[in-house]
């Protein structure tokens, strides 16, 4: 009865032609799947889908389909031809005595994909310093805010409006009114909860702000929201540059807040200072050029997204001396930047980490928050673990995601299979994004294991070849693995409700 308004205003339509609008729609949807260079695995679930549930899948791929920044493409590649154009030329290949003395050194050549301008090498850094958790990182940001000269340049996915976000701000607006050009780019989302009157102070002092893909009223595919900047960068002078997992919350360190003395988070951060801070330098130029300045007015000043519109982009005033000369020479460890994201046809970070989980040979641990690999990174785990690597991974015992988590058993489950190892932290969130390869080779990043970093989002990491740091990014491992306990699949529940939802969560794992 409910229907029968619906069924006699339909009744004018013949019977044969619900059956040709389905056989339209399939073949239609097939041609449009098609059309897109996916994942075999990926277009022939949506092909299943839209075969034989019409419509509504026409929908569900309009909010959560798996395409890239198709729309958007021209200008991101604006905003990377017009960061490397600003950066000095790179080289074409690793330098001969980085290949000579590094025995994982076939790791660097890994990020080429297909694009030669973006190939980036390892060079020699003056100095890389690790840091566990805010209670370091953020005094070491601020006096780098307080001796920058020239410039600063910030990117970040998480800025919170609480009192380590309401230091980090002043201390940026007190080195913008005694001359120093301060730039922040942060991201549309994670920033969500910073109001205009919160930044109202930094730009009053002259610094100029940009925000990463904003929400838009008449946004054509909302699924387009995923595809966030992840990064974390502080760079200062064009010298020394900060790369990791933490970003600004009162999360990270003690005290903030009035929170007393309750423990922060456990995340790793680094602090990079020499000739490789030109690479974070360019993937920060790339985010400022595509981002949308607070008033899109200010100064006339262009914007990459405007490049679908006129075809003109402007860089900012001075950039040449984004990029200051330095010695080629340095003593410290090889770093090598890589970064990646939706709007690009290979996704270099996750080719870092299977070049480097391919090329181990004694010990590949691992510590990252959201544990939800593809199947060819889990196939590298299992590899690895088969060749008798030491593989063992830490992830947190709670999150703040209760599907990944849910998701990240199941994995955690395949990959125990495989002889691996997975240890759950204790108590704290440990948002840590890191890899210990042997006893030469780490990852530092914002990059988590999982499929959003390795697709959706844009991420950035450093590889670094040094011993020292290994050791160092070893012991806070071991540190971390006192206070986690094995993860034994034979001791969860594995009751049905249970075994449904973890389930379910990996189905739905390249969302997560």
């Amino acid at each position: 009865m409910l229907f029968d308004p619906l069924t006699r205003q339909l009744d004018f339509m013949p019977s044969w032609s619900w059956p040709a609008l389905h056989v339209l729609w399939i073949v239609g949807g097939t041609v449009f799947l098609l059309m897109h260079q996916r994942r075999p695995v990926t277009t022939i679930a949506w092909l299943l889908a839209f075969w034989t549930i019409p419509v509504l899948s026409g929908i569900g791929y309009f909010l959560f389909g798996p395409r890239r920044m198709d729309r958007e493409a021209e200008a991101r590649g604006a905003a990377r031809g017009h960061a490397a154009g600003a950066a000095p030329e790179r080289r074409d290949a690793p330098a001969e005595d980085f290949e000579a003395e590094q025995p994982l050194a076939g790791i660097a050549r890994a990020t080429r994909g297909g694009d030669e301008e973006k190939y980036t090498v390892p060079v020699r850094a003056a100095s890389v310093e690790l840091f566990e958790n805010g209670d370091g990182l953020y005094p070491a940001m601020i006096r780098a805010m307080e001796e920058a000269t020239e410039t600063l340049n910030l990117e970040y996915y998480i800025w919170q409006p609480d009192g380590i976000g309401e230091r980090l701000r002043d201390a940026l607006a007190e080195a913008a009114r005694r001359g120093v050009a301060v730039r922040l780019v942060f991201d549309s989302i994670g920033a969500k909860n910073c109001t205009r009157a919160f930044w109202k102070p930094l730009e009053d002092a002259g610094a100029e702000l940009r925000t990463f893909n904003p929400p838009r009223l008449l946004e054509p595919q909302p699924g387009k929201m995923n595809f966030r900047t992840h990064r974390k960068i502080l760079v200062a002078d064009g010298r020394v540059g900060f790369v990791g997992g933490i970003n600004v919350s009162d999360d990270n360190t003690t005290g903030e807040a009035g929170r007393g003395n309750r423990e922060p988070w456990r995340s790793t951060h680094s602090r990079i200072e020499g000739p490789p801070v030109r690479e974070l330098q360019r993937v920060f130029l790339e985010d400022w050029l595509y981002g949308l300045p607070l008033n899109r007015a200010e100064k006339g000043e262009r914007t990459a997204k405007e490049l679908l519109g006129d075809g003109g982009a402007s860089l900012p005033e001075g950039v040449g001396d984004w990029f200051p000369e330095m010695s080629d020479e340095p003593e410290g460890p090889w770093v090598q930047i890589v970064d990646s994201g939706p709007d690009e046809p290979d996704t270099d970070i996750r080719r870092l980490y299977f070049a480097a989980l391919g090329e181990a040979r004694e010990r590949v641990w691992i510590t990252t928050p959201y544990f939800v690999p593809d199947d060819t990174i889990l196939t590298a785990l299992g590899a690895a673990a088969a060749r008798g690597v030491d593989v063992r991974i830490i992830i947190p015992e709670e999150n703040d995601s209760k599907m990944v988590k849910a998701a990240a058993e199941t994995y955690s489950e395949t990959v125990i299979g495989e002889g691996a190892e997975v240890f759950l932290f204790q108590r704290l969130m440990n948002h840590s994004k890191t890899m210990v390869v042997d006893d030469t080779f780490s990852i530092v990043g914002t990059a988590n294991m999982d499929n959003r970093s390795f697709r959706l989002n844009f991420e950035v990491t450093a590889g670094i070849w040094d011993r020292d740091i290994n050791r160092r990014l070893a012991d806070l491992f071991t540190q971390d693995l006192s206070r986690s306990v094995r993860f034994d699949p034979e001791k969860r529940d594995r009751g049905f409700p249970q075994r449904l939802v973890n389930n379910t969560a990996r189905l739905l794992s390249p969302l997560l």
